[in-house]
């Protein structure tokens, strides 16, 4: 199965354990994924305030809502128990020695290593997953001739769809006593492009999540373009990424990491907004 149609089965997987009566609350909440939101003129009911209330949130809908909210909460807490923490993460940290950071509620993910005396940093993020294209079924795709009929053009399968979805993410090198080499990386079906190679004054300014470095970073020489450069540099320059664990392995890693990530960050959404109607 590859990676879109996973994706695509784990939504339509939840769709179908779900009751139809929920349709409702489940546009409301779009549970699956966000979907563009129609909104339908309507006249207003004016009721008398009840000034001795507690001023508290009770839409009509809110009661809806939360029963739907606990249900796909406890469904998607039953799958998560059901797989637990998955063997990819420790077996890519044994073989590669990446240590992984990853904050509850945050979306950054950031991995260091030691390679010798170098300090060597990846980051890239969960929402990143949002770049997936959105699976499409079987079509036929038509024009119009001159005479004015349908003329079918070209079929779309829902095979076409990429397998994974293009990861744009940064590898930092730092060693004592040089400046800080930064890359700014995209990978996509298991292959890396350079798009920038910076030389940055420490490691601070290479990887610090503030405005203030983030804008200092893009006044930087964002080095030569890569293609350009000679064969036996580029070559050079993939094997000592490759020798880094800057590899395909890594790529295929953060695709299914993001993709675990991002399964958890959902069930906590869902718990929060709970809370929210709760209160």
């Amino acid at each position: 199965m590859n990676r879109s149609t996973k994706l695509l089965t784990k939504a339509a997987t939840r769709a179908f354990a779900r009751s139809s009566a929920q349709s409702l609350a489940r546009n409301a909440l779009c549970a699956l994924r966000p979907a563009p939101v129609h909104t339908v003129s309507k006249a207003l009911s004016i009721r008398a305030i009840n000034t001795s209330a507690p001023l508290r949130g009770n839409g009509s809908i809110d009661t809806d809502l939360a029963h739907t909210l606990s249900e796909e909460i406890d469904y998607e807490a039953k799958q998560a128990a059901e797989e637990g923490v998955p063997d990819f993460i420790q077996a890519f940290t044994n073989k590669t020695g990446f240590k992984i950071k990853a904050a509850p509620g945050e979306s950054h993910v950031v991995m260091t290593k030691q390679f010798g005396t170098e300090t060597i940093t990846v980051a890239f993020d969960v929402s990143e997953i949002m770049n997936v294209e959105d699976p499409i079924a079987d079509i036929s795709v038509y024009r119009e001739n001159e005479q004015g009929e349908a003329v079918k053009d070209a079929e779309q399968n829902a095979d076409d769809v990429p397998e994974d979805f293009p990861i744009f993410f940064t590898a930092t090198f730092a060693k004592p006593g040089a400046p800080v080499l930064h890359m700014e990386l995209e990978c996509e079906e298991g292959e890396i492009g350079i798009e920038h190679m910076k030389f940055l004054p420490d490691e601070e300014s290479a990887i610090s999540l503030t405005m203030e470095k983030d804008w200092a970073r893009k006044q930087v020489y964002c080095g030569p373009i890569f293609g350009q450069l000679s064969d036996d540099l580029k070559e050079n320059i993939d094997e000592f990424l490759a020798e880094r664990s800057i590899d395909t392995a890594l790529t295929l890693f953060m695709l299914d990491y993001i993709e675990y990530k991002e399964q958890s960050e959902y069930l906590s959404w869902l718990k929060k907004f709970k809370r929210f109607i709760d209160a």
